[in-house]
């Protein structure tokens, strides 16, 4: 029984362990799901990394959040590899979610960049060219929009804020020019949706006088995590008709980075802004017209004048009524002034612009919040901008509200969303000074009080103030003692403008999305988004009364704009990614979008002025109030699909396609297709082995691609107008009609690149070539007047456009303590206009003064040529001077004198740390482009500015003569006059030779005349204006910042994470500039066209600021 026993019990024995061990290897053998992220060692995914089971040939690639789910047996082990960091393994042990941080090899190779679409990509993948601004280099000197933080920055991207601060439009210019006479502005891309951005101040002074805005300088640069620009038609491909000009890609910051839990950061800046690059004026000469002119201004011989007072005496005075400074000498005597008093005359201010407007100054707060968990993560953050305009009686508040997050629903379904809310409160945009320096009516000079003229441009009772002999003062007590030469235009209107007309201008933006995504199956990716971009603005016009009503004439006037713009996207997009082999990899997608824009815009004016002054209502309207509309409407749609295939790491090529359609063009031909393909090798992948040590990574690239340029909305389809008279509504035929067979633009561009980084990332290179085709060019064309108009929008105009980009980078110091980093890029770019309207070679873009200077577009040439009568020649390059006149003889007709396009652009920096301490020194530079200074023009012709004051006197070079009509052209060469003549010291003579014996000129004239005559106004010679077109090349230091951070053992006891103090100036100096008188970057708009010329903007500023940093 015992041994039965004892046989039984060993045979259970035996079962059992086979039982269990049949057990145990089925367990073991039983696969899993697992999942998981991919991140670098500063919480970002790594995108495209591998994963595959430990020995598999095959695995699954992470996506672009670095995500990955694979199927393996719950006992095996995964291995995480990517190139650049440490291949990394790790037991499964039955886990179902695996996160992976991968440590850098010795170079870091995983730079991500965000591509079409808003895919974020390994930018070794990418076979075109694409330049990243992150978000250190954006907000180091506090800068209220993106322009001034963009300078520089990127090889090919010029940048051009409008001044005016906070309120100032931004242009941005991507390869040059891609059309020639529609929009060169890039589409303009928020976290994956587009967004309005539009043109700015491309109208004149005299149909708009205040410093406007656009969609882009709404965007708060402390919420920016990235700036990617898509420069080539391969990389823009996938937006068709809004791809010419390139794509600005940005990328809001998230919760993502950073250890799991609540994170603060805290920000604040404090920042003056000073006027500067404005005219300096000459303090030796006082008002008063050349010597010539001045007996029949009632003049004496040096130049004195006499005004009677209010008690009617007669009173030394100078001559104001001419707006010149050619008068006497300052000598400290006493004169009378336009307020009544006895004044010396000497300079009350050499620098009027101080008293023009006030010193600047913008304070602006930010605090985020942010919060990850396994779940997901947000931030939510709120930006102040408090901003005190150099114009005076204008005000800027914007406030900034973001709100951005991603929550994991379920293991395969993720929720992104973001939320932009942005309320903007504006008293008085600037005004445009164009009144003060590029119109006689309104100069001054340094005789001018300024400040007196500011505050008694409105009398105590609130109207505007004038001469005390005028019928319709209401207080001659208050007037002026006598007229002045800038009264009706500094008095009249830039200050009336500024203290006697209210603008409240109220902005209200949001920018929303909702983007969800579904892992359908490993590797199989559903992805869709909605969003919208909705703004209103309402703008209130309050103009008071000018004059008494008492008077008769009723003045004043109000009027309520009011507009609405609507953007409402969605996209919806099937994602796959799969490891065909150990080597091969493929991607790809399909999709579709569609875009919806609504605009209504509607004004309400009174008229005939205000029945009750003051009263700022529609019902105060003498006649009838007016009523103007107008509205837009657009949709867009678009399929589109990608393939990318991926060998070995070292063979990349991508494909895509897209076709597009728009509400806008006849129904019949508004369908196009928009093709690219792109491929690179990365040769020191391919090289392995052979590779050499002191080369990390090389890279070469070919892309082409297609893209378009839409015509504006309704441009092809406008037949008539509609208006009403007398009640009745009637259509009418316009001069310009469109064209059914209209179509978008197009762009046909190849590229190539090539990319290296050596000695373990110190140095490095990305050089870039590309060709444009760009033809199909929207222009208008005469058509018979038989027909009902006169001319009709085609697609006939053809240009090509080439360049180069280089962008270099090292760190030559890099020490324990010591850290040197240097960059510096820069773009050739020009163009060759091929075919413009059948029968005309050359297209006239704008005239300027009655046909003083034109700007053209020539077939052969290059566009925007400027043309404008200039001294004759001779053979050997000498001006011909008339030989009766002593002033240059002009060309019959206006001469090519320059060309508006810059042969290169670029930037450069240098950062410099020692251990916390930092300094960080960027500028950016143009040589070549010439542009139109029109204020140089008249202004030279009066004689204020220090540059108008060679040859005025012996010290400035000028020779004696006194006047003689009798002879010659009445200047008498003298080192003595006679008896009862003025010996004068301004005279000089011209270089050049004789009209009549080709000899060296030796005939004397004026200076003062030859400035007053030969700088002016119109085609009558001796007037020209070739003297007033420059090159416009610069060298400009755009920030200058001095950071301090504070080491750990501080912040430790501070409870915080990050503590950086930083002083800053932006715009500080020019290293080198070529245009006299002005800032050379003092345009407002955003049309090349309208940025060729200084036409009087509002003041250009310098800045110098503080700021802290702190993180919790």
């Amino acid at each position: 029984m015992t041994k039965l026993s004892t046989n039984i019990a060993l045979t259970f024995r035996v079962c059992l362990t086979l039982v269990m061990m049949f057990i145990v290897t089925s367990l073991s053998a039983q696969e899993v799901s697992v999942r998981g992220s991919v991140k670098d060692a500063s919480g970002a995914p790594v995108i495209g990394a591998t994963v595959k089971v430990a020995g598999a040939k095959t695995g699954v690639i992470t996506n672009m959040d670095g995500e990955y789910l694979i199927n393996c047996p719950s006992n095996t082990d995964l291995e995480f590899n990517y190139i650049g960091y440490k291949s990394q393994k790790v037991a499964v042990n039955g886990k179902n979610i695996i996160d992976v941080v991968l440590q850098e090899e010795s170079t870091h190779l995983n730079e991500v960049v965000v591509t079409a679409l808003g895919i974020k990509k390994d930018a070794r993948k990418v076979g075109y060219a694409v330049s990243s601004v992150n978000a250190d280099d954006i907000v180091k000197t506090a800068s209220p929009t993106l322009g001034t933080a963009l300078y520089g920055k990127a090889a090919g991207v010029e940048v051009k804020t409008a001044p005016g601060g906070a309120a100032g439009a931004i242009s941005i210019n991507v390869r040059g020019i891609s059309s020639i006479t529609g929009n060169n502005q890039p589409l303009i891309i928020l976290d994956g949706m587009p967004i309005r951005n539009g043109e700015a101040n491309n109208a004149d002074y005299w149909n708009s006088q205040r410093v406007n805005s656009n969609g882009l300088a709404d965007i708060n640069p402390e919420d920016i995590e990235n700036i990617s620009i898509l420069k080539g038609a391969a990389a823009t491909a996938q937006y068709g008709s809004e791809g010419a000009n390139g794509v600005v890609m940005i990328t809001t910051k998230t919760g993502r980075r950073g250890a799991k839990g609540v994170g603060v950061e805290f920000n604040a800046s404090l920042t003056g802004n000073f006027v500067a690059y404005m005219p300096k004026y000459q303090t030796t000469y006082g008002p008063g017209v050349a010597p010539q002119s001045r007996a029949g201004s009632g003049c004496t011989d040096d130049g004195w004048y006499t005004q009677t007072d209010r008690n009617g005496v007669q009173q030394k005075a100078v001559y104001t009524g001419s707006r010149t400074y050619f008068g006497p000498a300052y000598d400290g005597s006493e004169v009378y002034y336009y307020d009544g008093t006895m004044r010396k005359y000497e300079s009350i201010n050499d620098n009027p612009w101080s008293d023009i407007f006030r010193t600047g100054f913008d304070q602006q707060y930010n605090i985020a919040l942010t919060h990850a968990s396994d779940k997901g993560n947000f931030r939510f953050s709120y930006t102040y901008l408090n901003s005190v305009p150099n114009q005076y009686n204008s005000t800027f508040d914007k406030h900034n509200f973001n709100l951005t997050g991603s929550y994991n629903i379920l293991n395969n379904l993720k929720l992104d969303v973001s939320a932009n809310y942005m309320p903007e409160h504006v008293k008085n945009r600037p005004y445009r000074i164009y009144r003060l320096v590029a119109n006689f009516a309104g100069m001054f000079g340094p005789f001018d009080d300024i400040d007196y003229i500011r505050h008694h441009t409105m009398t105590a009772a609130g109207y505007m103030n004038n001469v005390y002999t005028a019928t319709n003062h209401e207080n001659p007590a208050e007037g002026f003692a006598y007229d002045f030469g800038c009264r009706s235009g500094i008095v009249d209107e830039y200050f009336w403008n500024i203290y006697g007309k209210t603008q409240l201008e109220s902005n209200n933006r949001f920018i929303g999305r909702v983007s969800p995504s579904w892992e359908i199956i490993p590797g199989l990716t559903l992805k869709g988004s909605i969003g919208t971009d909705y703004t209103t603005n309402k703008i209130e016009n309050q103009n008071r009364t000018e004059h008494a009503n008492a008077f008769g004439n009723l003045s004043g006037s109000y009027s309520l704009t009011q507009s609405q713009y609507t953007i409402l996207y969605g996209d919806i997009m099937l994602m796959y990614e799969k490891q065909l082999t150990d080597k091969l990899d493929l991607s790809a997608y399909v999709g579709w979008s569609g875009r919806r824009e609504k605009y209504f815009w509607q004004q309400s004016n009174t008229s005939g002025g205000l029945t009750v002054e003051n009263w700022f209502n529609l019902a105060a309207s003498k006649n009838s109030p007016t009523t103007s509309e107008d509205e837009l409407r657009l949709l867009k749609t678009a399929w589109y699909g990608d393939l990318s295939l991926s060998w070995d790491n070292w063979a990349y090529i991508e494909a895509t396609l897209r076709n597009e359609k728009s509400s806008t063009l006849f129904k019949d031909n508004n369908s196009f297709w928009y093709p690219s393909v792109s491929g690179s090798v990365i040769y020191s992948e391919l090289l392995k082995d052979k590779r050499p040590s002191w080369l990390d990574y090389g890279k070469v690239r070919l892309s082409y691609g297609v893209v378009g340029l839409a015509p504006d909305a309704y441009y092809a389809t406008q037949a008539f107008n509609q208006g009403t008279a007398h009640s009745y509504v009637y259509n009418e035929q316009p001069s310009s009609v469109g064209n059914n067979n209209l179509k978008p633009e197009k762009t046909y561009e190849w590229e190539i690149g090539w990319e290296n980084k050596f000695l373990h990332d110190r140095v490095g290179f990305d050089f870039s070539y590309y060709h444009k085709d760009i033809k199909d060019q929207i222009l208008s064309t005469t058509m018979p007047a038989s027909s009902g108009a006169k001319s009709i929008a085609m697609n006939v105009g053809e240009f090509t456009s080439k360049g180069v980009e280089l962008a270099l980078y090292g760190t030559p110091l890099l020490t324990k303590d010591w850290r040197v980093d240097l960059r510096f890029n820069i773009a050739w770019n020009t163009n060759k206009v091929k075919r413009l309207a059948e029968g005309i070679d050359r297209l006239e873009h704008k005239r300027w003064d009655n046909g003083a200077v034109y700007l053209y577009s020539t077939v052969g040439g290059r566009i925007g040529d400027f043309y404008a009568y200039a001294p004759q020649t001779d053979k050997d390059g000498n001006n011909i001077v008339d030989a009766s006149t002593g002033y240059y003889k002009l060309t019959d007709t206006p001469v090519k004198v320059g060309n508006a396009m810059p042969k290169y652009t670029g930037g450069a920096g240098v950062t410099v740390a020692w251990k916390n301490l930092s300094l960080d020194v960027s500028l950016s530079f143009r040589h070549g482009g010439s542009v139109f200074n029109m204020p140089y023009e008249y202004m030279m012709g009066l004689g204020a500015i220090k540059e108008s004051m060679d040859n005025r006197d012996e010290a400035h070079g000028g020779q004696p003569y006194y006047l003689d009509s009798s002879v010659g052209n009445g200047i008498v060469p003298a080192a003595t006059a006679p008896a009862g003549k003025t010996l004068y010291h301004d005279g000089m003579i011209l270089p050049g030779v004789r009209s009549d014996n080709g000899q060296k000129n030796d005939i004397m004239i004026s200076a003062m005349r030859w400035y007053n005559w030969s700088y002016n106004w119109g085609t009558d010679a001796p007037t020209y204006y070739s003297h007033s077109i420059f090159t416009n090349s610069y060298v400009k230091v755009r920030e200058i910042v001095l950071s301090y951070s504070f080491p750990k053992l501080i912040t430790d006891k501070l409870h915080m994470t990050r503590l950086v103090v930083s002083a800053y100036a932006r715009n500080p100096f020019y290293i080198y500039k070529n245009l006299p008188i002005f800032d050379a970057e003092a345009t407002d708009a955003t049309s090349w066209i309208e940025q060729s010329w200084i036409g009087g903007s509002t003041a250009t500023t310098r800045s110098f600021g503080v700021s802290l940093k702190a993180c919790f």
